[in-house]
C-alpha cells in the first residue's frame, strides 16, 4: 500500500508539472464522459425503460391495419376487440383505454384533466400497484358509483397530497367519481393520463365495428412472440372478415412492441445522438493518445534514467498505471458535473407539453451506469495508450538514451505512422459530426420555415371539450360555441375568432372514409379517405387560408340548410382531375352509413398536415353548425403578442360556462414549435457535438505539430544556418499538418456522403443531402487545420540557430 500511495504522490507530482497536459487530458475526457452520459441516459429513459412495468418487453399495442392503404393503423372498434379478447390465446390479458377529456369542478376554478377509460385487465396487466388505496378492479364495471384513479403527480399538484382523498369523491364532467387510488409517483401510461376510470360499454357499443376509438395493450403469454401474437390474430380477424363484410374487409391486425410503437417518432433522433456522443468519445479517446504519445515519447530520458537505476518494468509500468486512473479519474468528475448540468438543460430546453406526453422524459435522470460504463471505456483508452507506448520505451538503450544529452532520438516509422493515423482519423470523425449538424440544423431551419398553407402568426389557440352529460345531444353545442366566439370577437384586439376540430401541425387528425360523386364504387375496404374538419365560417379568414374557387362556408349554412363541404385543391384533383369539382357531391362516413349527401361550394389552398408531409392531404371542411362536435380547438387571431390575451379569453369563456375551462393555450407558431421540438433539440446537441469535434480536432492537429516541432528543433536550426527562410519552414510545418488533415478530409467526405444518404433515408424530410453545407463545413475544418498547425509553425519558424545547435 505504501508504495502505491507513493506512486499516487508521484503522480500528483508530475501532473502538477505538466499542468497544460494535464488540463487538456482531463477536460477532453470531462467532454467524451460527459456528452456520452448524457445522450446515453436520454437513450434509457425514452428508448430502453421508459416504463417500470415488470418484463416490459413482453407488453405490446394492437392496432387494426388496412394493408390496401399503405398498411395504415386505426384504433380498435369494441366489437372486434371483444373477439380478440374472447378467442385469442396468444396473451395472458388484453386490455382497452379510450381517451376521455374531463373537466374538475366543485372546487374555486375548474380545471381540464386528460384521464383515459379502460378496460379491467389495464392496471393487472402492467403489473403495477397503487401508492393508496386500490386499482381499478371487475367489480368496478357492474352497476354502482363510478370510480377513479388519480395520477400522483395530479394528486400532488391539485389536490394538495391529501392522504384521505382515498374513498372521497371528485366531480368529473357533472359526474361524481369515488376515488379508488392513487398511482405510483413512476406511473405514467399512457403518457399525459392523469384520471383512469372504468369503460363501461352498453350492448349497443360492445356490437359497434365501425367506431374506431380504443387503443388496445397486450401483455404476452409466456413462449409467444410478436409475430406469433400476430397470427393469431389475424386468424380471428379473417373469421370476421366474412361474418362482417360491410365493416371488416380489408382490416387485418397488427401488434407491436409497445415502447417502439410510442417512440417512433423519436427514436431516429435519439439514436442519432447516440451516433454522434459514440464519436465523440472516439474523438476524445484519439485525442488522449496523442497526448499520452507525446508525452511517452517525451519520457524517454527519464525512463532510461529509471530503469538505469534499477527499475523494473512492472515499476515503470505502475507508475504509468496511477497516472492514466488518476487522470481518468479526474475527467470523470468532470463529466459527472458536465452530465447532469446537460441533463438539467435538457429537461429544460424541452417544452412542458412535450414532456408531459412523451414517455420517459417526465423521469429522464443521470444514469449511473451509463456513467461507470463510458468511464471505464476512458479509463481502458487511457491504460492502452498510456501503458503501451511506454512499455515499448522502458526496453531503450541506456546508453544510447543518456549519450544524447537531452536531445530526444528521431521519431521511430511506425510512431510516426501511429501519431498520424490518429490525426487523420480525428478529422475524418470530426467532419462527419459537422456535416451531420449542419444538415440537421439546416434541414431543421427549413421546417420551421415550411409554408404549411396557412398563417401562422399572431394566432392564439385553446381547446374546449364540453362533457356530454350536460350538452346533450348536442343541442346546446352550437349556441355555446356561438356565443364563446361572439364575446371573443369583442375584445380589444381581437381580429377574428373561429373554431377547428384539429388544429394545423397540432398532430391530430381526423381522417374518414368518403364517396364522391363520379367516381366507381369503392369495393369493401377500398373506400378513399381524407381529413375531415368541422369548423365555423371564420376559420378560413383567421387562418389566412385562400379561395380558389367558389365560396367560403357562412352563416347561412345551417342545420336545416342543405348540406355543404368545401374542399382542399388536392381533394379536388384526386376525386375529379380535369373537372369543376364545384357542385358535385360527398357522403363523408363509411360506406352504407346515412350520413347527408354534401354539396361541394368551395375549392380552397391546400393545408399541409404536419411540416415533415411534402405532399399535402385531402382535406373536407363541413360547417359546425351541420356538424357540431363536443370537442372542439379554438383559433384567435391578433395583431399582436397573442398569449396577451390569454388571460382575457379565459376570463371570457369562463363567463360563459365556468365548468368548462380553457385548456392547452398557446400561440400557433409555439404548437408548431413544441412539435419541432425533438428535432431542434437534436439540432442544437449535434451541433454542440460538431463544435467539440471541430475543437478536438484541431487539438489534436495542435498537439503532433507542436510535438513535431519539439523534436525536430535540431534539423529546423540546421536548415535556418544553411539559409532556409522562415517562410520555409512555415511551409514545411504546416504543409505536412494539411497532409494529414487532406487525407482525413478525403476519408471524412466519404463517410459523410454516406452519412447524409442514410439519415435523409431514416429522417425523411429533416436531412437532406446539400452540396453547399458540404463545402462550406469541409473548408471549415481545413481553415481550422491550418491555424492549429500554424502556431507551431510560427514557433519553428523562430527558432535561433545558434542557440538550437549549441543546445543540442
Amino acid at each position: 500500500m505504501h508504495t502505491w500511495l507513493q506512486d499516487l504522490r508521484y503522480a500528483l507530482r508530475q501532473l502538477r508539472r505538466n499542468l497544460g497536459f494535464a488540463a487538456v487530458a482531463v477536460i477532453t475526457l470531462a467532454l467524451g464522459i460527459g456528452a456520452n452520459t448524457t445522450t446515453f441516459s436520454t437513450v434509457n429513459a425514452m428508448l430502453l425503460r421508459p416504463f417500470p412495468f415488470p418484463q416490459l418487453d413482453r407488453i405490446v399495442t394492437v392496432w387494426e391495419a388496412v394493408p390496401k392503404q399503405n398498411n395504415y393503423h386505426m384504433s380498435v372498434a369494441p366489437a372486434n376487440f371483444r373477439d380478440w379478447s374472447e378467442r385469442s390465446k396468444s396473451f395472458e390479458a388484453l386490455a382497452a383505454v379510450q381517451s376521455w377529456d374531463a373537466n374538475l369542478s366543485g372546487s374555486n376554478v375548474a380545471q381540464h384533466v386528460e384521464g383515459v377509460h379502460i378496460t379491467s385487465d389495464f392496471f393487472l396487466l402492467l403489473g403495477m400497484s397503487m401508492q393508496l388505496g386500490r386499482s381499478i378492479g371487475s367489480t368496478d364495471f357492474q352497476q354502482g358509483a363510478p370510480v377513479v384513479v388519480i395520477a400522483n403527480g395530479f394528486w400532488q399538484q391539485h389536490l394538495g397530497s391529501d392522504p384521505g382523498i382515498v374513498g372521497k369523491h371528485l366531480l368529473l364532467n357533472g359526474e361524481t367519481f369515488t376515488v379508488a387510488g392513487i398511482t405510483s409517483p413512476d406511473f405514467d401510461f399512457p403518457p399525459g393520463a392523469q384520471v383512469w376510470t372504468p369503460l363501461i360499454l352498453t350492448d349497443t357499443q360492445k356490437n359497434d365495428r365501425e367506431n374506431h376509438s380504443l387503443t388496445v395493450f397486450g401483455r404476452l403469454a409466456d413462449g409467444v412472440s410478436i409475430s406469433q401474437a400476430e397470427a393469431d390474430l389475424q386468424v380471428i380477424a379473417a373469421r370476421s372478415e366474412k361474418q362482417y363484410p360491410n365493416t371488416n374487409t380489408g382490416h387485418a391486425v397488427s401488434v407491436r412492441n409497445t415502447v417502439e410503437d410510442l417512440v417512433y417518432g423519436s427514436r431516429q433522433f435519439v439514436l442519432l445522438l447516440m451516433g454522434a456522443a459514440v464519436f465523440v468519445l472516439l474523438l476524445c479517446c484519439a485525442n488522449v493518445a496523442n497526448l499520452q504519445l507525446a508525452r511517452a515519447f517525451a519520457r524517454q530520458k527519464e525512463i532510461a534514467v529509471r530503469t538505469a537505476l534499477g527499475a523494473t518494468h512492472w515499476h515503470i509500468g505502475r507508475q504509468l498505471l496511477v497516472e492514466s486512473v488518476l487522470l481518468a479519474l479526474m475527467g470523470g468528475g468532470g463529466a459527472l458535473l458536465l452530465s447532469r448540468w446537460g441533463i438539467a438543460l435538457t429537461r429544460r430546453s424541452i417544452p412542458s407539453f412535450i414532456v408531459e406526453h412523451v414517455a420517459g422524459l417526465k423521469h429522464l435522470q443521470l444514469d449511473s451506469r451509463v456513467f461507470l460504463f463510458t468511464l471505464v471505456v476512458a479509463i481502458a483508452t487511457g491504460l492502452v495508450t498510456g501503458l503501451a507506448p511506454t512499455w515499448l520505451l522502458s526496453r531503450p538503450n541506456v546508453n544510447d538514451t543518456l549519450k544524447e544529452g537531452g536531445r530526444n532520438s528521431t521519431p521511430s516509422v511506425v510512431r510516426h505512422r501511429l501519431r498520424r493515423l490518429l490525426v487523420i482519423s480525428e478529422v475524418a470523425l470530426s467532419l462527419v459530426l459537422l456535416v451531420g449538424a449542419g444538415t440537421m440544423v439546416k434541414g431543421f431551419q427549413s421546417l420551421t420555415k415550411t409554408d404549411m398553407g396557412f398563417d401562422r402568426s399572431h394566432v392564439l389557440t385553446f381547446h374546449v371539450a364540453l362533457p356530454e352529460a350536460k350538452y346533450r345531444n348536442k343541442s346546446g353545442v352550437r349556441p355555446y360555441y356561438d356565443r364563446v366566439l361572439r364575446d371573443i370577437a369583442a375584445l380589444p384586439g381581437v381580429e377574428s375568432a373561429a373554431c377547428v376540430t384539429s388544429l394545423p401541425s397540432g398532430w391530430s387528425w381526423n381522417w374518414v372514409e368518403y364517396a364522391a360523386e363520379g367516381r366507381p364504387p369503392a369495393g369493401p375496404g377500398e373506400s378513399p379517405s381524407a381529413i375531415s374538419q368541422v369548423v365555423t365560417p371564420s376559420f378560413f379568414a383567421t387562418l389566412r387560408v385562400p379561395l380558389r374557387r367558389g365560396r367560403l362556408l357562412s352563416e347561412q349554412d345551417e342545420r336545416d340548410a342543405p348540406a355543404v363541404a368545401v374542399v382542399s385543391e388536392e381533394m379536388a384533383h384526386q376525386n375529379w382531375p380535369g373537372q369543376d369539382a364545384l357542385g358535385k357531391h360527398i357522403q363523408v362516413g363509411h360506406p352504407g352509413t346515412t350520413g347527408p349527401l354534401r354539396m361541394i361550394v368551395g375549392i380552397v389552398g391546400d393545408v399541409r398536415p404536419n411540416p415533415f408531409e411534402r405532399d399535402p392531404a385531402p382535406t373536407i371542411y363541413v360547417p359546425l353548425a351541420q356538424q357540431p362536435e363536443f370537442t372542439s380547438a379554438f383559433v384567435v387571431r391578433t395583431p399582436g403578442d397573442p398569449l396577451a390575451l390569454s388571460g382575457s379569453v379565459s376570463a371570457q369563456i369562463r363567463g360563459v360556462d365556468p365548468d368548462q375551462p380553457p385548456y392547452d393555450v398557446r400561440s400557433l407558431a409555439q404548437v408548431l414549435s413544441d412539435n419541432l421540438s425533438g428535432i431542434e433539440l437534436s439540432a442544437h446537441m449535434m451541433s454542440v457535438f460538431g463544435f467539440s469535434a471541430l475543437v478536438l480536432a484541431a487539438a489534436g492537429i495542435f498537439a503532433v505539430m507542436a510535438y513535431l516541432v519539439t523534436q525536430r528543433t535540431h534539423e529546423i536550426g540546421i536548415r535556418i544556418a544553411l539559409g532556409a527562410r522562415r517562410v520555409d519552414v512555415l511551409r514545411l510545418i504546416v504543409g505536412f499538418a494539411m497532409k494529414m488533415a487532406a487525407v482525413g478530409i478525403a476519408i471524412g467526405l466519404t463517410l459523410a456522403a454516406l452519412l447524409a444518404r442514410a439519415l435523409a433515408s431514416a429522417l425523411f424530410g429533416v436531412v437532406q443531402t446539400d452540396v453547399v453545407t458540404f463545402a462550406v463545413l469541409t473548408f471549415l475544418l481545413a481553415a481550422v487545420a491550418a491555424i492549429a498547425a500554424y502556431l507551431p509553425a510560427r514557433w519553428a519558424a523562430k527558432v535561433d540557430p545558434m542557440v538550437a545547435l549549441r543546445n543540442e
